[in-house]
């Protein structure tokens, strides 16, 4: 798949990217996360609402939440599930 890149806007891509063990930062948007799909009576979140809670910007909420999903098993993402799609939101992956 070929991508084009929009003028004035870095290519977001995160083949390649290195991701490295839990960290506080991790932890500090996997907080946030929880604290707004409670304050959401257990729905799912989007990244805007995680972003503010974790006071970091939201291109790097973005990333550590992609860690969260697919690193660190601690995190869902629910793409399409809005209707227009307002883009993906995030759940804490329920335990058993």
């Amino acid at each position: 798949m070929v991508r084009k890149k929009m003028e004035g806007h870095a290519e977001r891509s995160f083949a390649g990217r290195a991701s490295g063990p839990y960290s506080e930062v991790h932890e500090r948007v996997f907080q946030a996360l929880s604290r707004t799909q409670e304050e959401h009576r257990g729905e799912a979140v989007h990244l805007e609402e995680v972003a503010r809670a974790s006071d970091l910007p939201p291109d790097e909420t973005s990333e550590l939440l992609h860690d969260l999903v697919t690193v660190h098993g601690l995190a869902t993402e629910l793409a399409g599930s809005d209707s227009p799609d307002m883009g993906p939101r995030f759940e804490v992956k329920p335990r058993i």
